[in-house]
């Protein structure tokens, strides 16, 4: 699997709202709220990222929009399976968190689940990647994708867990989660492959080297029906190792890898049969990547010289120039400006490490908000992208970096979503299975 075909899958530049360019002023400030403690601050972060959610789920369907225009003006078209599922885990947390009601974060829950199962199309139960936002078509010509409906997945499973007393929400989970057929995705070395078209069949592109397929393996393996052998688990390459100070990990430079599957599943205290541990691997790569920014600023200072400690995190995310699927570090002891890094910053990529690495990610936050202002920080918090170098901010924000801030901001104030996520039967069997022993 390469980089190029992992990013194309998972998160393709396709979208009816175009990014465009926003005037960025260095210095501006965000007035009074710029002396609010971290907690005033993450509260205030979790909310307009739940607005998201509330604003961008079709009225009729539920069904969650791929991205928007950070102001709330307009929404794409089409909605993505991923984000139908940081939407489900969204509202799971929402009662608990002081978000919403119970009652009426169950009753969203329960459209959009509707929606899942009677609409959105799907392939032996892998939703298309982007779907319309209004009848569940497939658009784009896009995939049924295998770690989109993961993730998809792992908010119902949140769902079920929260408002499983409700008969029906129960059923529809499990129904969800019931009829995907893993096996049918299954190629040859014992590894998932990413996706299934009408077109082409089943895509020639597996997952089968370390990525952010931990959360997609483990989900086929625990599955109720249709699971995978649990020798699945050890099938996948783990030869992309970098050294941070002594300690080695496995490495994939954007930083979403070390953060989607940690949303869900709670590895802080467990560890895999070869004894990582995969939460020590995520912080290790969220430190390896500061360390990397802060060497390209040493190095390139007109162009990247704002990054470091206080300004830090790179992604997959939009860029002045179309999507771009960047991160690092790339490789030990190189501090180059791979892949066209600019100079961009990419809020989701701190806000995902906030239960990860809690100080330097709320710092760099609070840094940016207080830096740059609602010229960045808006209606669902932070745009997806901004260059300080430059002045360019996207106009957007994406389903799924809003998705993993909120989710990781609350797992950072209570452990919410992991408390949701690792009660339901399928991740406690997943880790059984797959051979993790506790830590």
């Amino acid at each position: 699997m390469s980089h190029l075909s992992s990013a194309l899958t998972r998160r393709r530049f396709l979208s009816s709202v175009a990014v465009a360019s926003v005037p960025l002023m260095s210095g501006a400030t965000f007035g009074e709220t710029s002396t609010v403690s971290s907690t005033d601050f993450l509260t205030d972060l979790r909310k307009r990222c739940y607005q998201y959610f509330i604003d961008a789920a079709d009225p009729s369907t539920g069904l969650v929009s791929d991205r928007g225009m950070r102001d709330g003006s307009g929404f794409s078209e089409h909605a993505s399976s991923a984000s139908c599922g940081f939407g489900l885990a969204a509202y799971a947390i929402a009662p608990a968190s002081g978000l919403e009601s119970f009652e009426s974060a169950r009753e969203r829950s329960r459209t959009m689940l509707r929606s899942l199962v009677d609409l959105a199309q799907h392939h032996n139960g892998f939703v298309y990647h982007f779907i319309s936002r209004t009848d569940g078509d497939r658009r784009m010509n896009s995939e049924a994708s295998t770690v989109d409906t993961a993730l998809m997945l792992a908010g119902v499973i949140c769902c079920e867990t929260t408002f499983g007393d409700d008969i029906e929400i129960k059923n529809l989970c499990q129904e969800l989660i019931g009829r995907t057929n893993w096996q049918s995705m299954l190629g040859e070395g014992n590894c998932l492959h990413m996706g299934w078209t009408p077109e082409q069949g089943l895509l020639p592109y597996q997952w089968d080297r370390f990525s952010e397929l931990t959360i997609l393996v483990l989900m086929a393996i625990g599955a109720p029906n249709h699971a995978i052998d649990p020798s699945a688990w050890k099938a996948w390459k783990r030869d992309r190792l970098l050294v941070h100070h002594g300690e080695s990990f496995l490495s994939y430079p954007p930083l979403f890898v070390h953060q989607y599957p940690m949303a869900f599943f709670d590895f802080r205290n467990v560890r895999s049969p070869s004894g990582r541990s995969y939460w020590k691997n995520s912080i290790t790569a969220h430190h390896a990547q500061i360390e990397f920014l802060s060497r390209l600023a040493d190095r390139f200072p007109q162009d990247l010289g704002h990054y470091g400690e206080q300004l830090w995190g790179i992604t997959s995310s939009d860029s002045v120039s179309g999507y771009r699927d960047w991160g690092g570090p790339y490789e030990d002891n190189r501090f180059e400006p791979d892949r066209g890094i600019d100079g961009t910053i990419v809020p989701s990529a701190s806000a995902g490490g906030l239960a990860i690495v809690p100080e330097l990610a709320v710092s760099t936050l609070e840094h940016q908000r207080d830096q740059f202002g609602d010229q960045i920080y808006g209606r669902y918090g932070f745009a997806n992208a901004f260059n300080p170098a430059t002045g360019w901010v996207s106009r957007d924000v994406i389903g799924i970096d809003t998705g993993i801030s909120l989710l990781m901001a609350e797992n950072l104030r209570s452990g919410g979503v992991w408390s949701a996520f690792m009660k339901h039967p399928l991740p406690q069997r997943a880790f059984r299975l797959a051979g993790f022993t506790p830590a």
